[in-house]
């Protein structure tokens, strides 16, 4: 989601007019790059290969997207809009715990969107719709404007890097990397526990057990809940 601070693309401030007879529309191109994705990954995608999947002609795709860029831009769009925004009559700090579940639900189904949500501004409809939504949650509470940039960037950014980290475990142990079996990685990491001397990682020899038990949901609505309650603070000062 967008800090304000990034080059608006052009994909949202400029469009070409229709002309007859296209064989391909800007919405089956941006569809079209969305499964491309999910197929085969960021890395992959070009505006040929994309044309070869969608069985036309790249020349077709430029007269709708001028770049790869502005490509990216519209298919981080399209996945924003799968995102529920709550109804606004509920307290505000609930609203940012439940919008924030759905932007993680989204973007956990789409890895490569959170790859790109990472490292572009979202400012299309569809995403400015739950960045407003944030904001408007954040008001709701009387959080002082003048700070209100700071608290959507914490909460975004962490909604945002959890996954990241999250599907970065996910990619490596399908690459081959660590079992995707949980007991068997469990058992892995009581015996190499069991190798360190305790002398050296009291700590972490004490604490491994609770370490490996720790699940995805549950650290991120740890962590969440303690935002919201650094937020909820604040309003009491």
């Amino acid at each position: 989601m967008t800090d304000g601070r990034h080059k608006v693309s052009a994909a949202w401030v400029a469009d070409k007019p229709p002309r007859r007879q296209q064989p391909l529309s800007r919405e089956q191109i941006v569809r079209g790059a969305v499964d491309y994705l999910e197929r085969h990954g960021l890395e992959e995608l070009s505006m040929r290969k994309l044309a070869a999947h969608l069985g036309t002609a790249a020349t077709s795709m430029y007269w709708h997207v001028a770049t790869k860029d502005q490509l990216f831009d519209l298919v981080l769009d399209e996945i924003f809009g799968e995102v529920r925004l709550p109804e606004e009559d509920g307290e505000p700090l609930e609203d940012l715990r439940r919008v924030m579940h759905e932007v993680r639900r989204v973007l956990s189904r789409y890895p490569e969107a959170a790859r790109l949500a990472a490292s572009r501004p979202t400012l299309g409809p569809r995403a400015l719709r739950v960045v407003e939504y944030t904001l408007g949650a954040l008001l709701r509470t009387g959080y002082p404007e003048e700070s209100i940039a700071y608290a959507y960037n914490l909460i975004a950014n962490y909604t945002i890097g959890g996954v990241l980290v999250e599907l970065s475990r996910q990619r490596l142990a399908e690459s081959g990397g660590p079992s995707e079996d949980a007991s068997e990685d469990a058992d892995t990491m009581q015996s190499f526990v069991e190798s360190l001397p305790s002398e050296d990682f009291p700590h972490f020899v004490r604490l491994s057990g609770l370490l490996v038990k720790a699940n995805d949901d549950e650290s991120f609505e740890f962590g969440l809940d303690r935002l919201l309650a650094g937020i909820s603070n604040d309003l009491k000062k």
